[in-house]
């Protein structure tokens, strides 16, 4: 009997291993910048940061928006430092055209660039609509913030735009700026509350 136990552990727990595992996906990493020092990265960061709201904005977190360093990830030049935009898997709708997002990116951050590697890192893919040139509704809106950058309502009328264009990442940025601005602006909190809603759904 104990002979028995000891087959089926030595079969079963291997099996329950590797069941758990994920499997690696490919990504495109997108890097907006770098050096040989922290500062350099977080330069490039910033410098990407003062030109679209939603990388203003938005809550930094893993690889979304971060500094790393290069030997964090497969197939990268080692002992560097880098702004890590977002990590986009290659089944992501956003991948779908990386070639025109890279494109509008650039516009942004010129030193940009993709490169694929795999691994297993969630689904930190960056709003590829954030970095689009704005249509004539969304520029004033854009130009209003730029005048206002203290304004809550400012933010809301941005927010609100944003997510009747379904773009609700970037809606959310937006919203939360306006409550950090204005905690007790009731509009921002009642779109909050739906995106919240929405983002979960």
């Amino acid at each position: 009997m104990p002979n028995r136990l000891l087959l089926l552990l030595t079969v079963c727990v291997p099996l329950l291993a590797s069941a758990k595992e994920p499997k690696p996906r490919t990504y495109d990493i997108i890097i907006v910048g770098g050096g040989k020092t922290e500062a350099e990265a977080q330069a490039a960061l910033d410098g990407l940061k003062a030109k679209v709201p939603w990388a203003r904005f938005a809550t930094p977190s893993g690889d979304l928006l971060a500094v790393k360093k290069s030997d964090d990830y497969p197939g990268l030049n080692k002992g560097l430092y880098i702004a890590v935009l977002g990590m986009c898997a290659r089944d992501a709708e956003v991948a779908e055209d990386m070639k025109r997002f890279m494109k509008a990116l650039k516009a942004h951050a010129p030193g940009a660039y993709s490169k694929s590697i795999k691994g297993q890192y969630g689904d930190p893919c960056p709003p590829s609509s954030a970095f689009m040139p704005p249509d004539a509704e969304e520029k004033p809106l854009l130009e209003r913030i730029a005048k206002e950058p203290k304004s809550a309502d400012a933010y809301f009328a941005y927010g609100m735009y944003l997510k009747n264009e379904s773009r609700l990442d970037e809606a959310n940025a937006m919203v939360g700026q306006a409550l950090e601005l204005d905690p007790q602006h009731a509009e921002a909190k009642a779109l909050g509350h739906l995106l919240m809603v929405l983002l979960t759904d």
